[in-house]
């Protein structure tokens, strides 16, 4: 997955031949000479580096920077302006005669093919906008080289590139990102945060530094979520892995987002295609956990992104017809949304004195199907988080002197 690109390319004649000797007499001189040169980079870190060779010598490559840009129409191949290094050495060099003008060499071809790294692998991640800020480009390429690294490693997921990931100061350049990508002009951005299309990742200015909005995308594009033709398959498969990344665990139809999705609608609506993402995913996980594996799970993912009937395809990996699925999820479902609304709490003072909430560190509150009546500010499937402003001693004070204060 550590993809090391060619950045670039500079030729510059070497001015070796120009010192030939056309009198007897010789004396020791200090100058110097000019080299040819390739520039080199490595989008891991966005760091430059060098090679140098004289007329018939071998290559050495140096530590040197050089400023880079894209090349027209190659976004995996950066190139800089001609650029002559200066090296000191000693050379023998005539005391009559003048040297005759020297004939250019063509410029030397890359050592590897445009959208190939030095190694062969394939490039991660071209970045378009903020270029005054190379810092944030740089920042934006590491995260997503992370998120590649680590899904490889701990979900075997593999990249598809190269991408190129769209920044800007402000939501206005953006949508110049965008019409510069597409020829088209959009009114406003699809989504505040992020969102792609093609080979393009677009981050809003409020989401280029989350690690996990970028995240978030390269995952949408791992599992070709918006390839798939039942979408829930698709849904599914991106909630499966999303949840395992950033948990560190796969998931489970126990997970609290599930069983709020459970408690707050019809299980029926996943037959109707009308389900939430959440329901989707939990009568997935049903299935999963149910009916076979998740390596099942799979192969029935890959047989309906490459064009099988959902039906066929399901009864072929798990054994039993999908409509088994919807009549024993929903069954399920309907039970245990009866034993959720059974332990259900109707204020967060009332639950406050039987649960243990969430961690004070994480932001603490509730379950949202554990204290119904309560308002999930900001859409976490937490509420009750205000109890987490408070220490667990200053909690019980501010209960027990105040019931309002909380409610």
């Amino acid at each position: 997955m550590k993809t090391i690109v060619v950045a670039g390319l500079v030729a510059v004649l070497a001015a070796a031949g120009a010192f030939t000797a056309f009198a007897t007499d010789t004396a020791e001189v200090e100058t110097s000479v000019d080299l040819e040169l390739e520039f080199w980079v490595s989008l891991a870190n966005r760091s430059a580096f060098v090679s140098t060779r004289q007329e018939g010598e071998e290559w050495t490559t140096h530590d040197f920077r050089v400023e880079l840009t894209e090349y027209p129409g190659i976004p995996t191949l950066l190139y800089s302006d001609a650029v002559t290094i200066s090296v000191p050495v000693t050379v023998q060099a005539p005391v009559v005669a003048a040297p005759p003008a020297f004939t250019p060499m063509p410029a030397p071809t890359p050592h590897a093919a445009p959208g190939e790294a030095p190694s062969g692998r394939a490039t991660c991640c071209t970045v378009r906008g903020m270029s005054d800020r190379r810092a944030v480009q740089r920042a934006v390429v590491a995260s997503m080289r992370d998120v590649i690294e680590d899904a490889g490693e701990r979900l075997g997921l593999t990249h598809q590139g190269p991408i190129t990931i769209n920044i800007s100061h402000t939501p206005g350049g953006l949508l110049v990102r965008y019409r510069d990508a597409f020829g088209e002009t959009l009114e406003e951005l699809p989504d505040a945060c992020s969102f792609q299309r093609g080979d393009h990742i677009f981050l809003a200015p409020q989401c280029r530094t989350d690690p996990d909005a970028i995240a978030r995308e390269w995952f949408i594009r791992a599992v070709e979520l918006d390839h798939v033709p039942a979408r829930w398959v698709g849904v599914a498969t991106f909630e499966y892995y999303w949840h395992w990344y950033r948990h560190g665990a796969p998931p489970t139809v126990r997970d609290d987002r599930f069983r709020s999705a459970i408690y707050h609608e019809p299980a029926a609506d996943f037959r109707l295609g009308r389900a939430h993402d959440d329901l989707m995913g939990a009568a997935a996980l049903y299935a999963i956990e149910r009916y076979g594996t998740f390596e099942d799970w799979l192969a029935f993912y890959e047989d309906v992104r490459g064009g099988a009937e959902v039906h066929t395809a399901f009864q072929a990996a798990f054994g039993v017809p999908l409509l088994r699925l919807y009549a024993d999820f929903e069954a399920w479902a309907e039970r245990a949304q009866r034993a959720l609304v059974a332990l259900a709490y109707g204020s967060c003072r009332e639950a406050a004195r039987y649960l243990v909430p969430r961690s004070f560190a994480d932001g603490g509150g509730f379950p949202d199907y554990r204290v119904p009546l309560a308002y999930d500010d900001d859409g976490d499937g937490y509420v009750c988080e205000g109890y987490a402003l408070f220490e667990d001693d200053e909690l019980v004070c501010v209960v027990a002197g105040d019931e309002r204060a909380l409610e």
